[in-house]
């Protein structure tokens, strides 16, 4: 009798910490992994479904994808890096890589990470909750990713904060850029953009959820918002991570060569 007492104290005492864990991790701020992005909906509560909700999307490898590693994430730092060991500096092995990854994008579309990534941001929208994008996409494809998104059925616009204006200025160096609902971050950090951004817009949320693949973004947001009044919840999106973690340059060299000999620009002309 007295160990059957015992275990249900013991069940309960782990019922009341899991219970605890959920309730601080929706309440405080936190960083946590996810797989899957209807997870986001773990983070609020039924009455956080307003525009005092700020929910801020990463998009590569986070909203959505190249339909294959040619002109990914993935394939761009690996091709920086390439060059880097040739010599290069970073600066220089991303300006040289950077119309490689234009010629792509501009022929290319994403496609959704997940079958249900547009329908929840969709419903975010819809429930009235502010949902914008933070990307560090290069200002060069600002049109064209806008037009990516709306491929997917992605429209910012829908809850962005409409008084924010066009900013060409963010922080100091080459600017960032905001426009249709998208924070472009430049040659800055996802952080000091985000701050920016806060300090032009006439709106101030109650709560943030950004969601990134990349846990030093996360990082540099939280960071960036250290004087907040209001929690933060940070979701490391690692559903790409596998992709990631197996792709190799030799993986689409053919790829790359058939695409460059198709199209005008010659990527000879760029090569280690």
């Amino acid at each position: 009798m007295k160990l059957y007492k015992e275990m249900l104290i013991t069940i309960a005492l782990c019922l009341s910490l899991f219970a605890a864990y959920r309730y601080f991790t929706a309440t405080n701020d936190v960083i946590v992994e996810s797989n899957t992005i209807t997870d986001i909906y773990t983070y609020i509560k039924p009455d956080e479904y307003n525009k005092n909700l700020l929910v801020i999307f990463d998009i590569d490898n986070t909203i959505g994808k190249m339909p294959t590693d040619l002109g990914s994430d993935q394939w761009f730092y690996a091709k920086v890096e390439q060059l880097k060991l040739s010599g290069k500096t970073t600066q220089e092995a991303i300006d040289l890589t950077l119309p490689h990854l234009f010629e792509i994008q501009f022929n290319s579309w994403l496609i959704p990470i997940e079958k249900e990534t547009v329908s929840v941001i969709n419903t975010l929208q819809e429930k009235g909750v502010t949902v914008i994008a933070l990307t560090a996409r290069s200002l060069d494809l600002t049109q064209r990713t806008i037009e990516q998104l709306h491929r997917m059925g992605i429209y910012f616009t829908k809850t962005d904060p409409h008084e924010c204006p066009l900013v060409h200025g963010h922080g100091h160096g080459k600017p960032g850029l905001y426009i249709d609902g998208i924070i472009f971050s430049g040659e800055h950090s996802k952080g000091e953009m985000i701050v920016s951004w806060f300090k032009q817009i006439k709106y101030r949320p109650k709560k943030i959820i950004f969601i990134d693949d990349k846990l030093k973004n996360l990082q540099s947001v939280e960071k960036a918002l250290h004087n907040r009044d209001y929690p933060f919840i940070g979701i490391r999106y690692g559903h790409e991570d596998g992709n990631v973690d197996r792709f190799t340059l030799e993986s689409t060299a053919a790829e790359e060569a058939a695409f460059f000999a198709k199209h005008s620009f010659k990527a000879d002309s760029v090569a280690p």
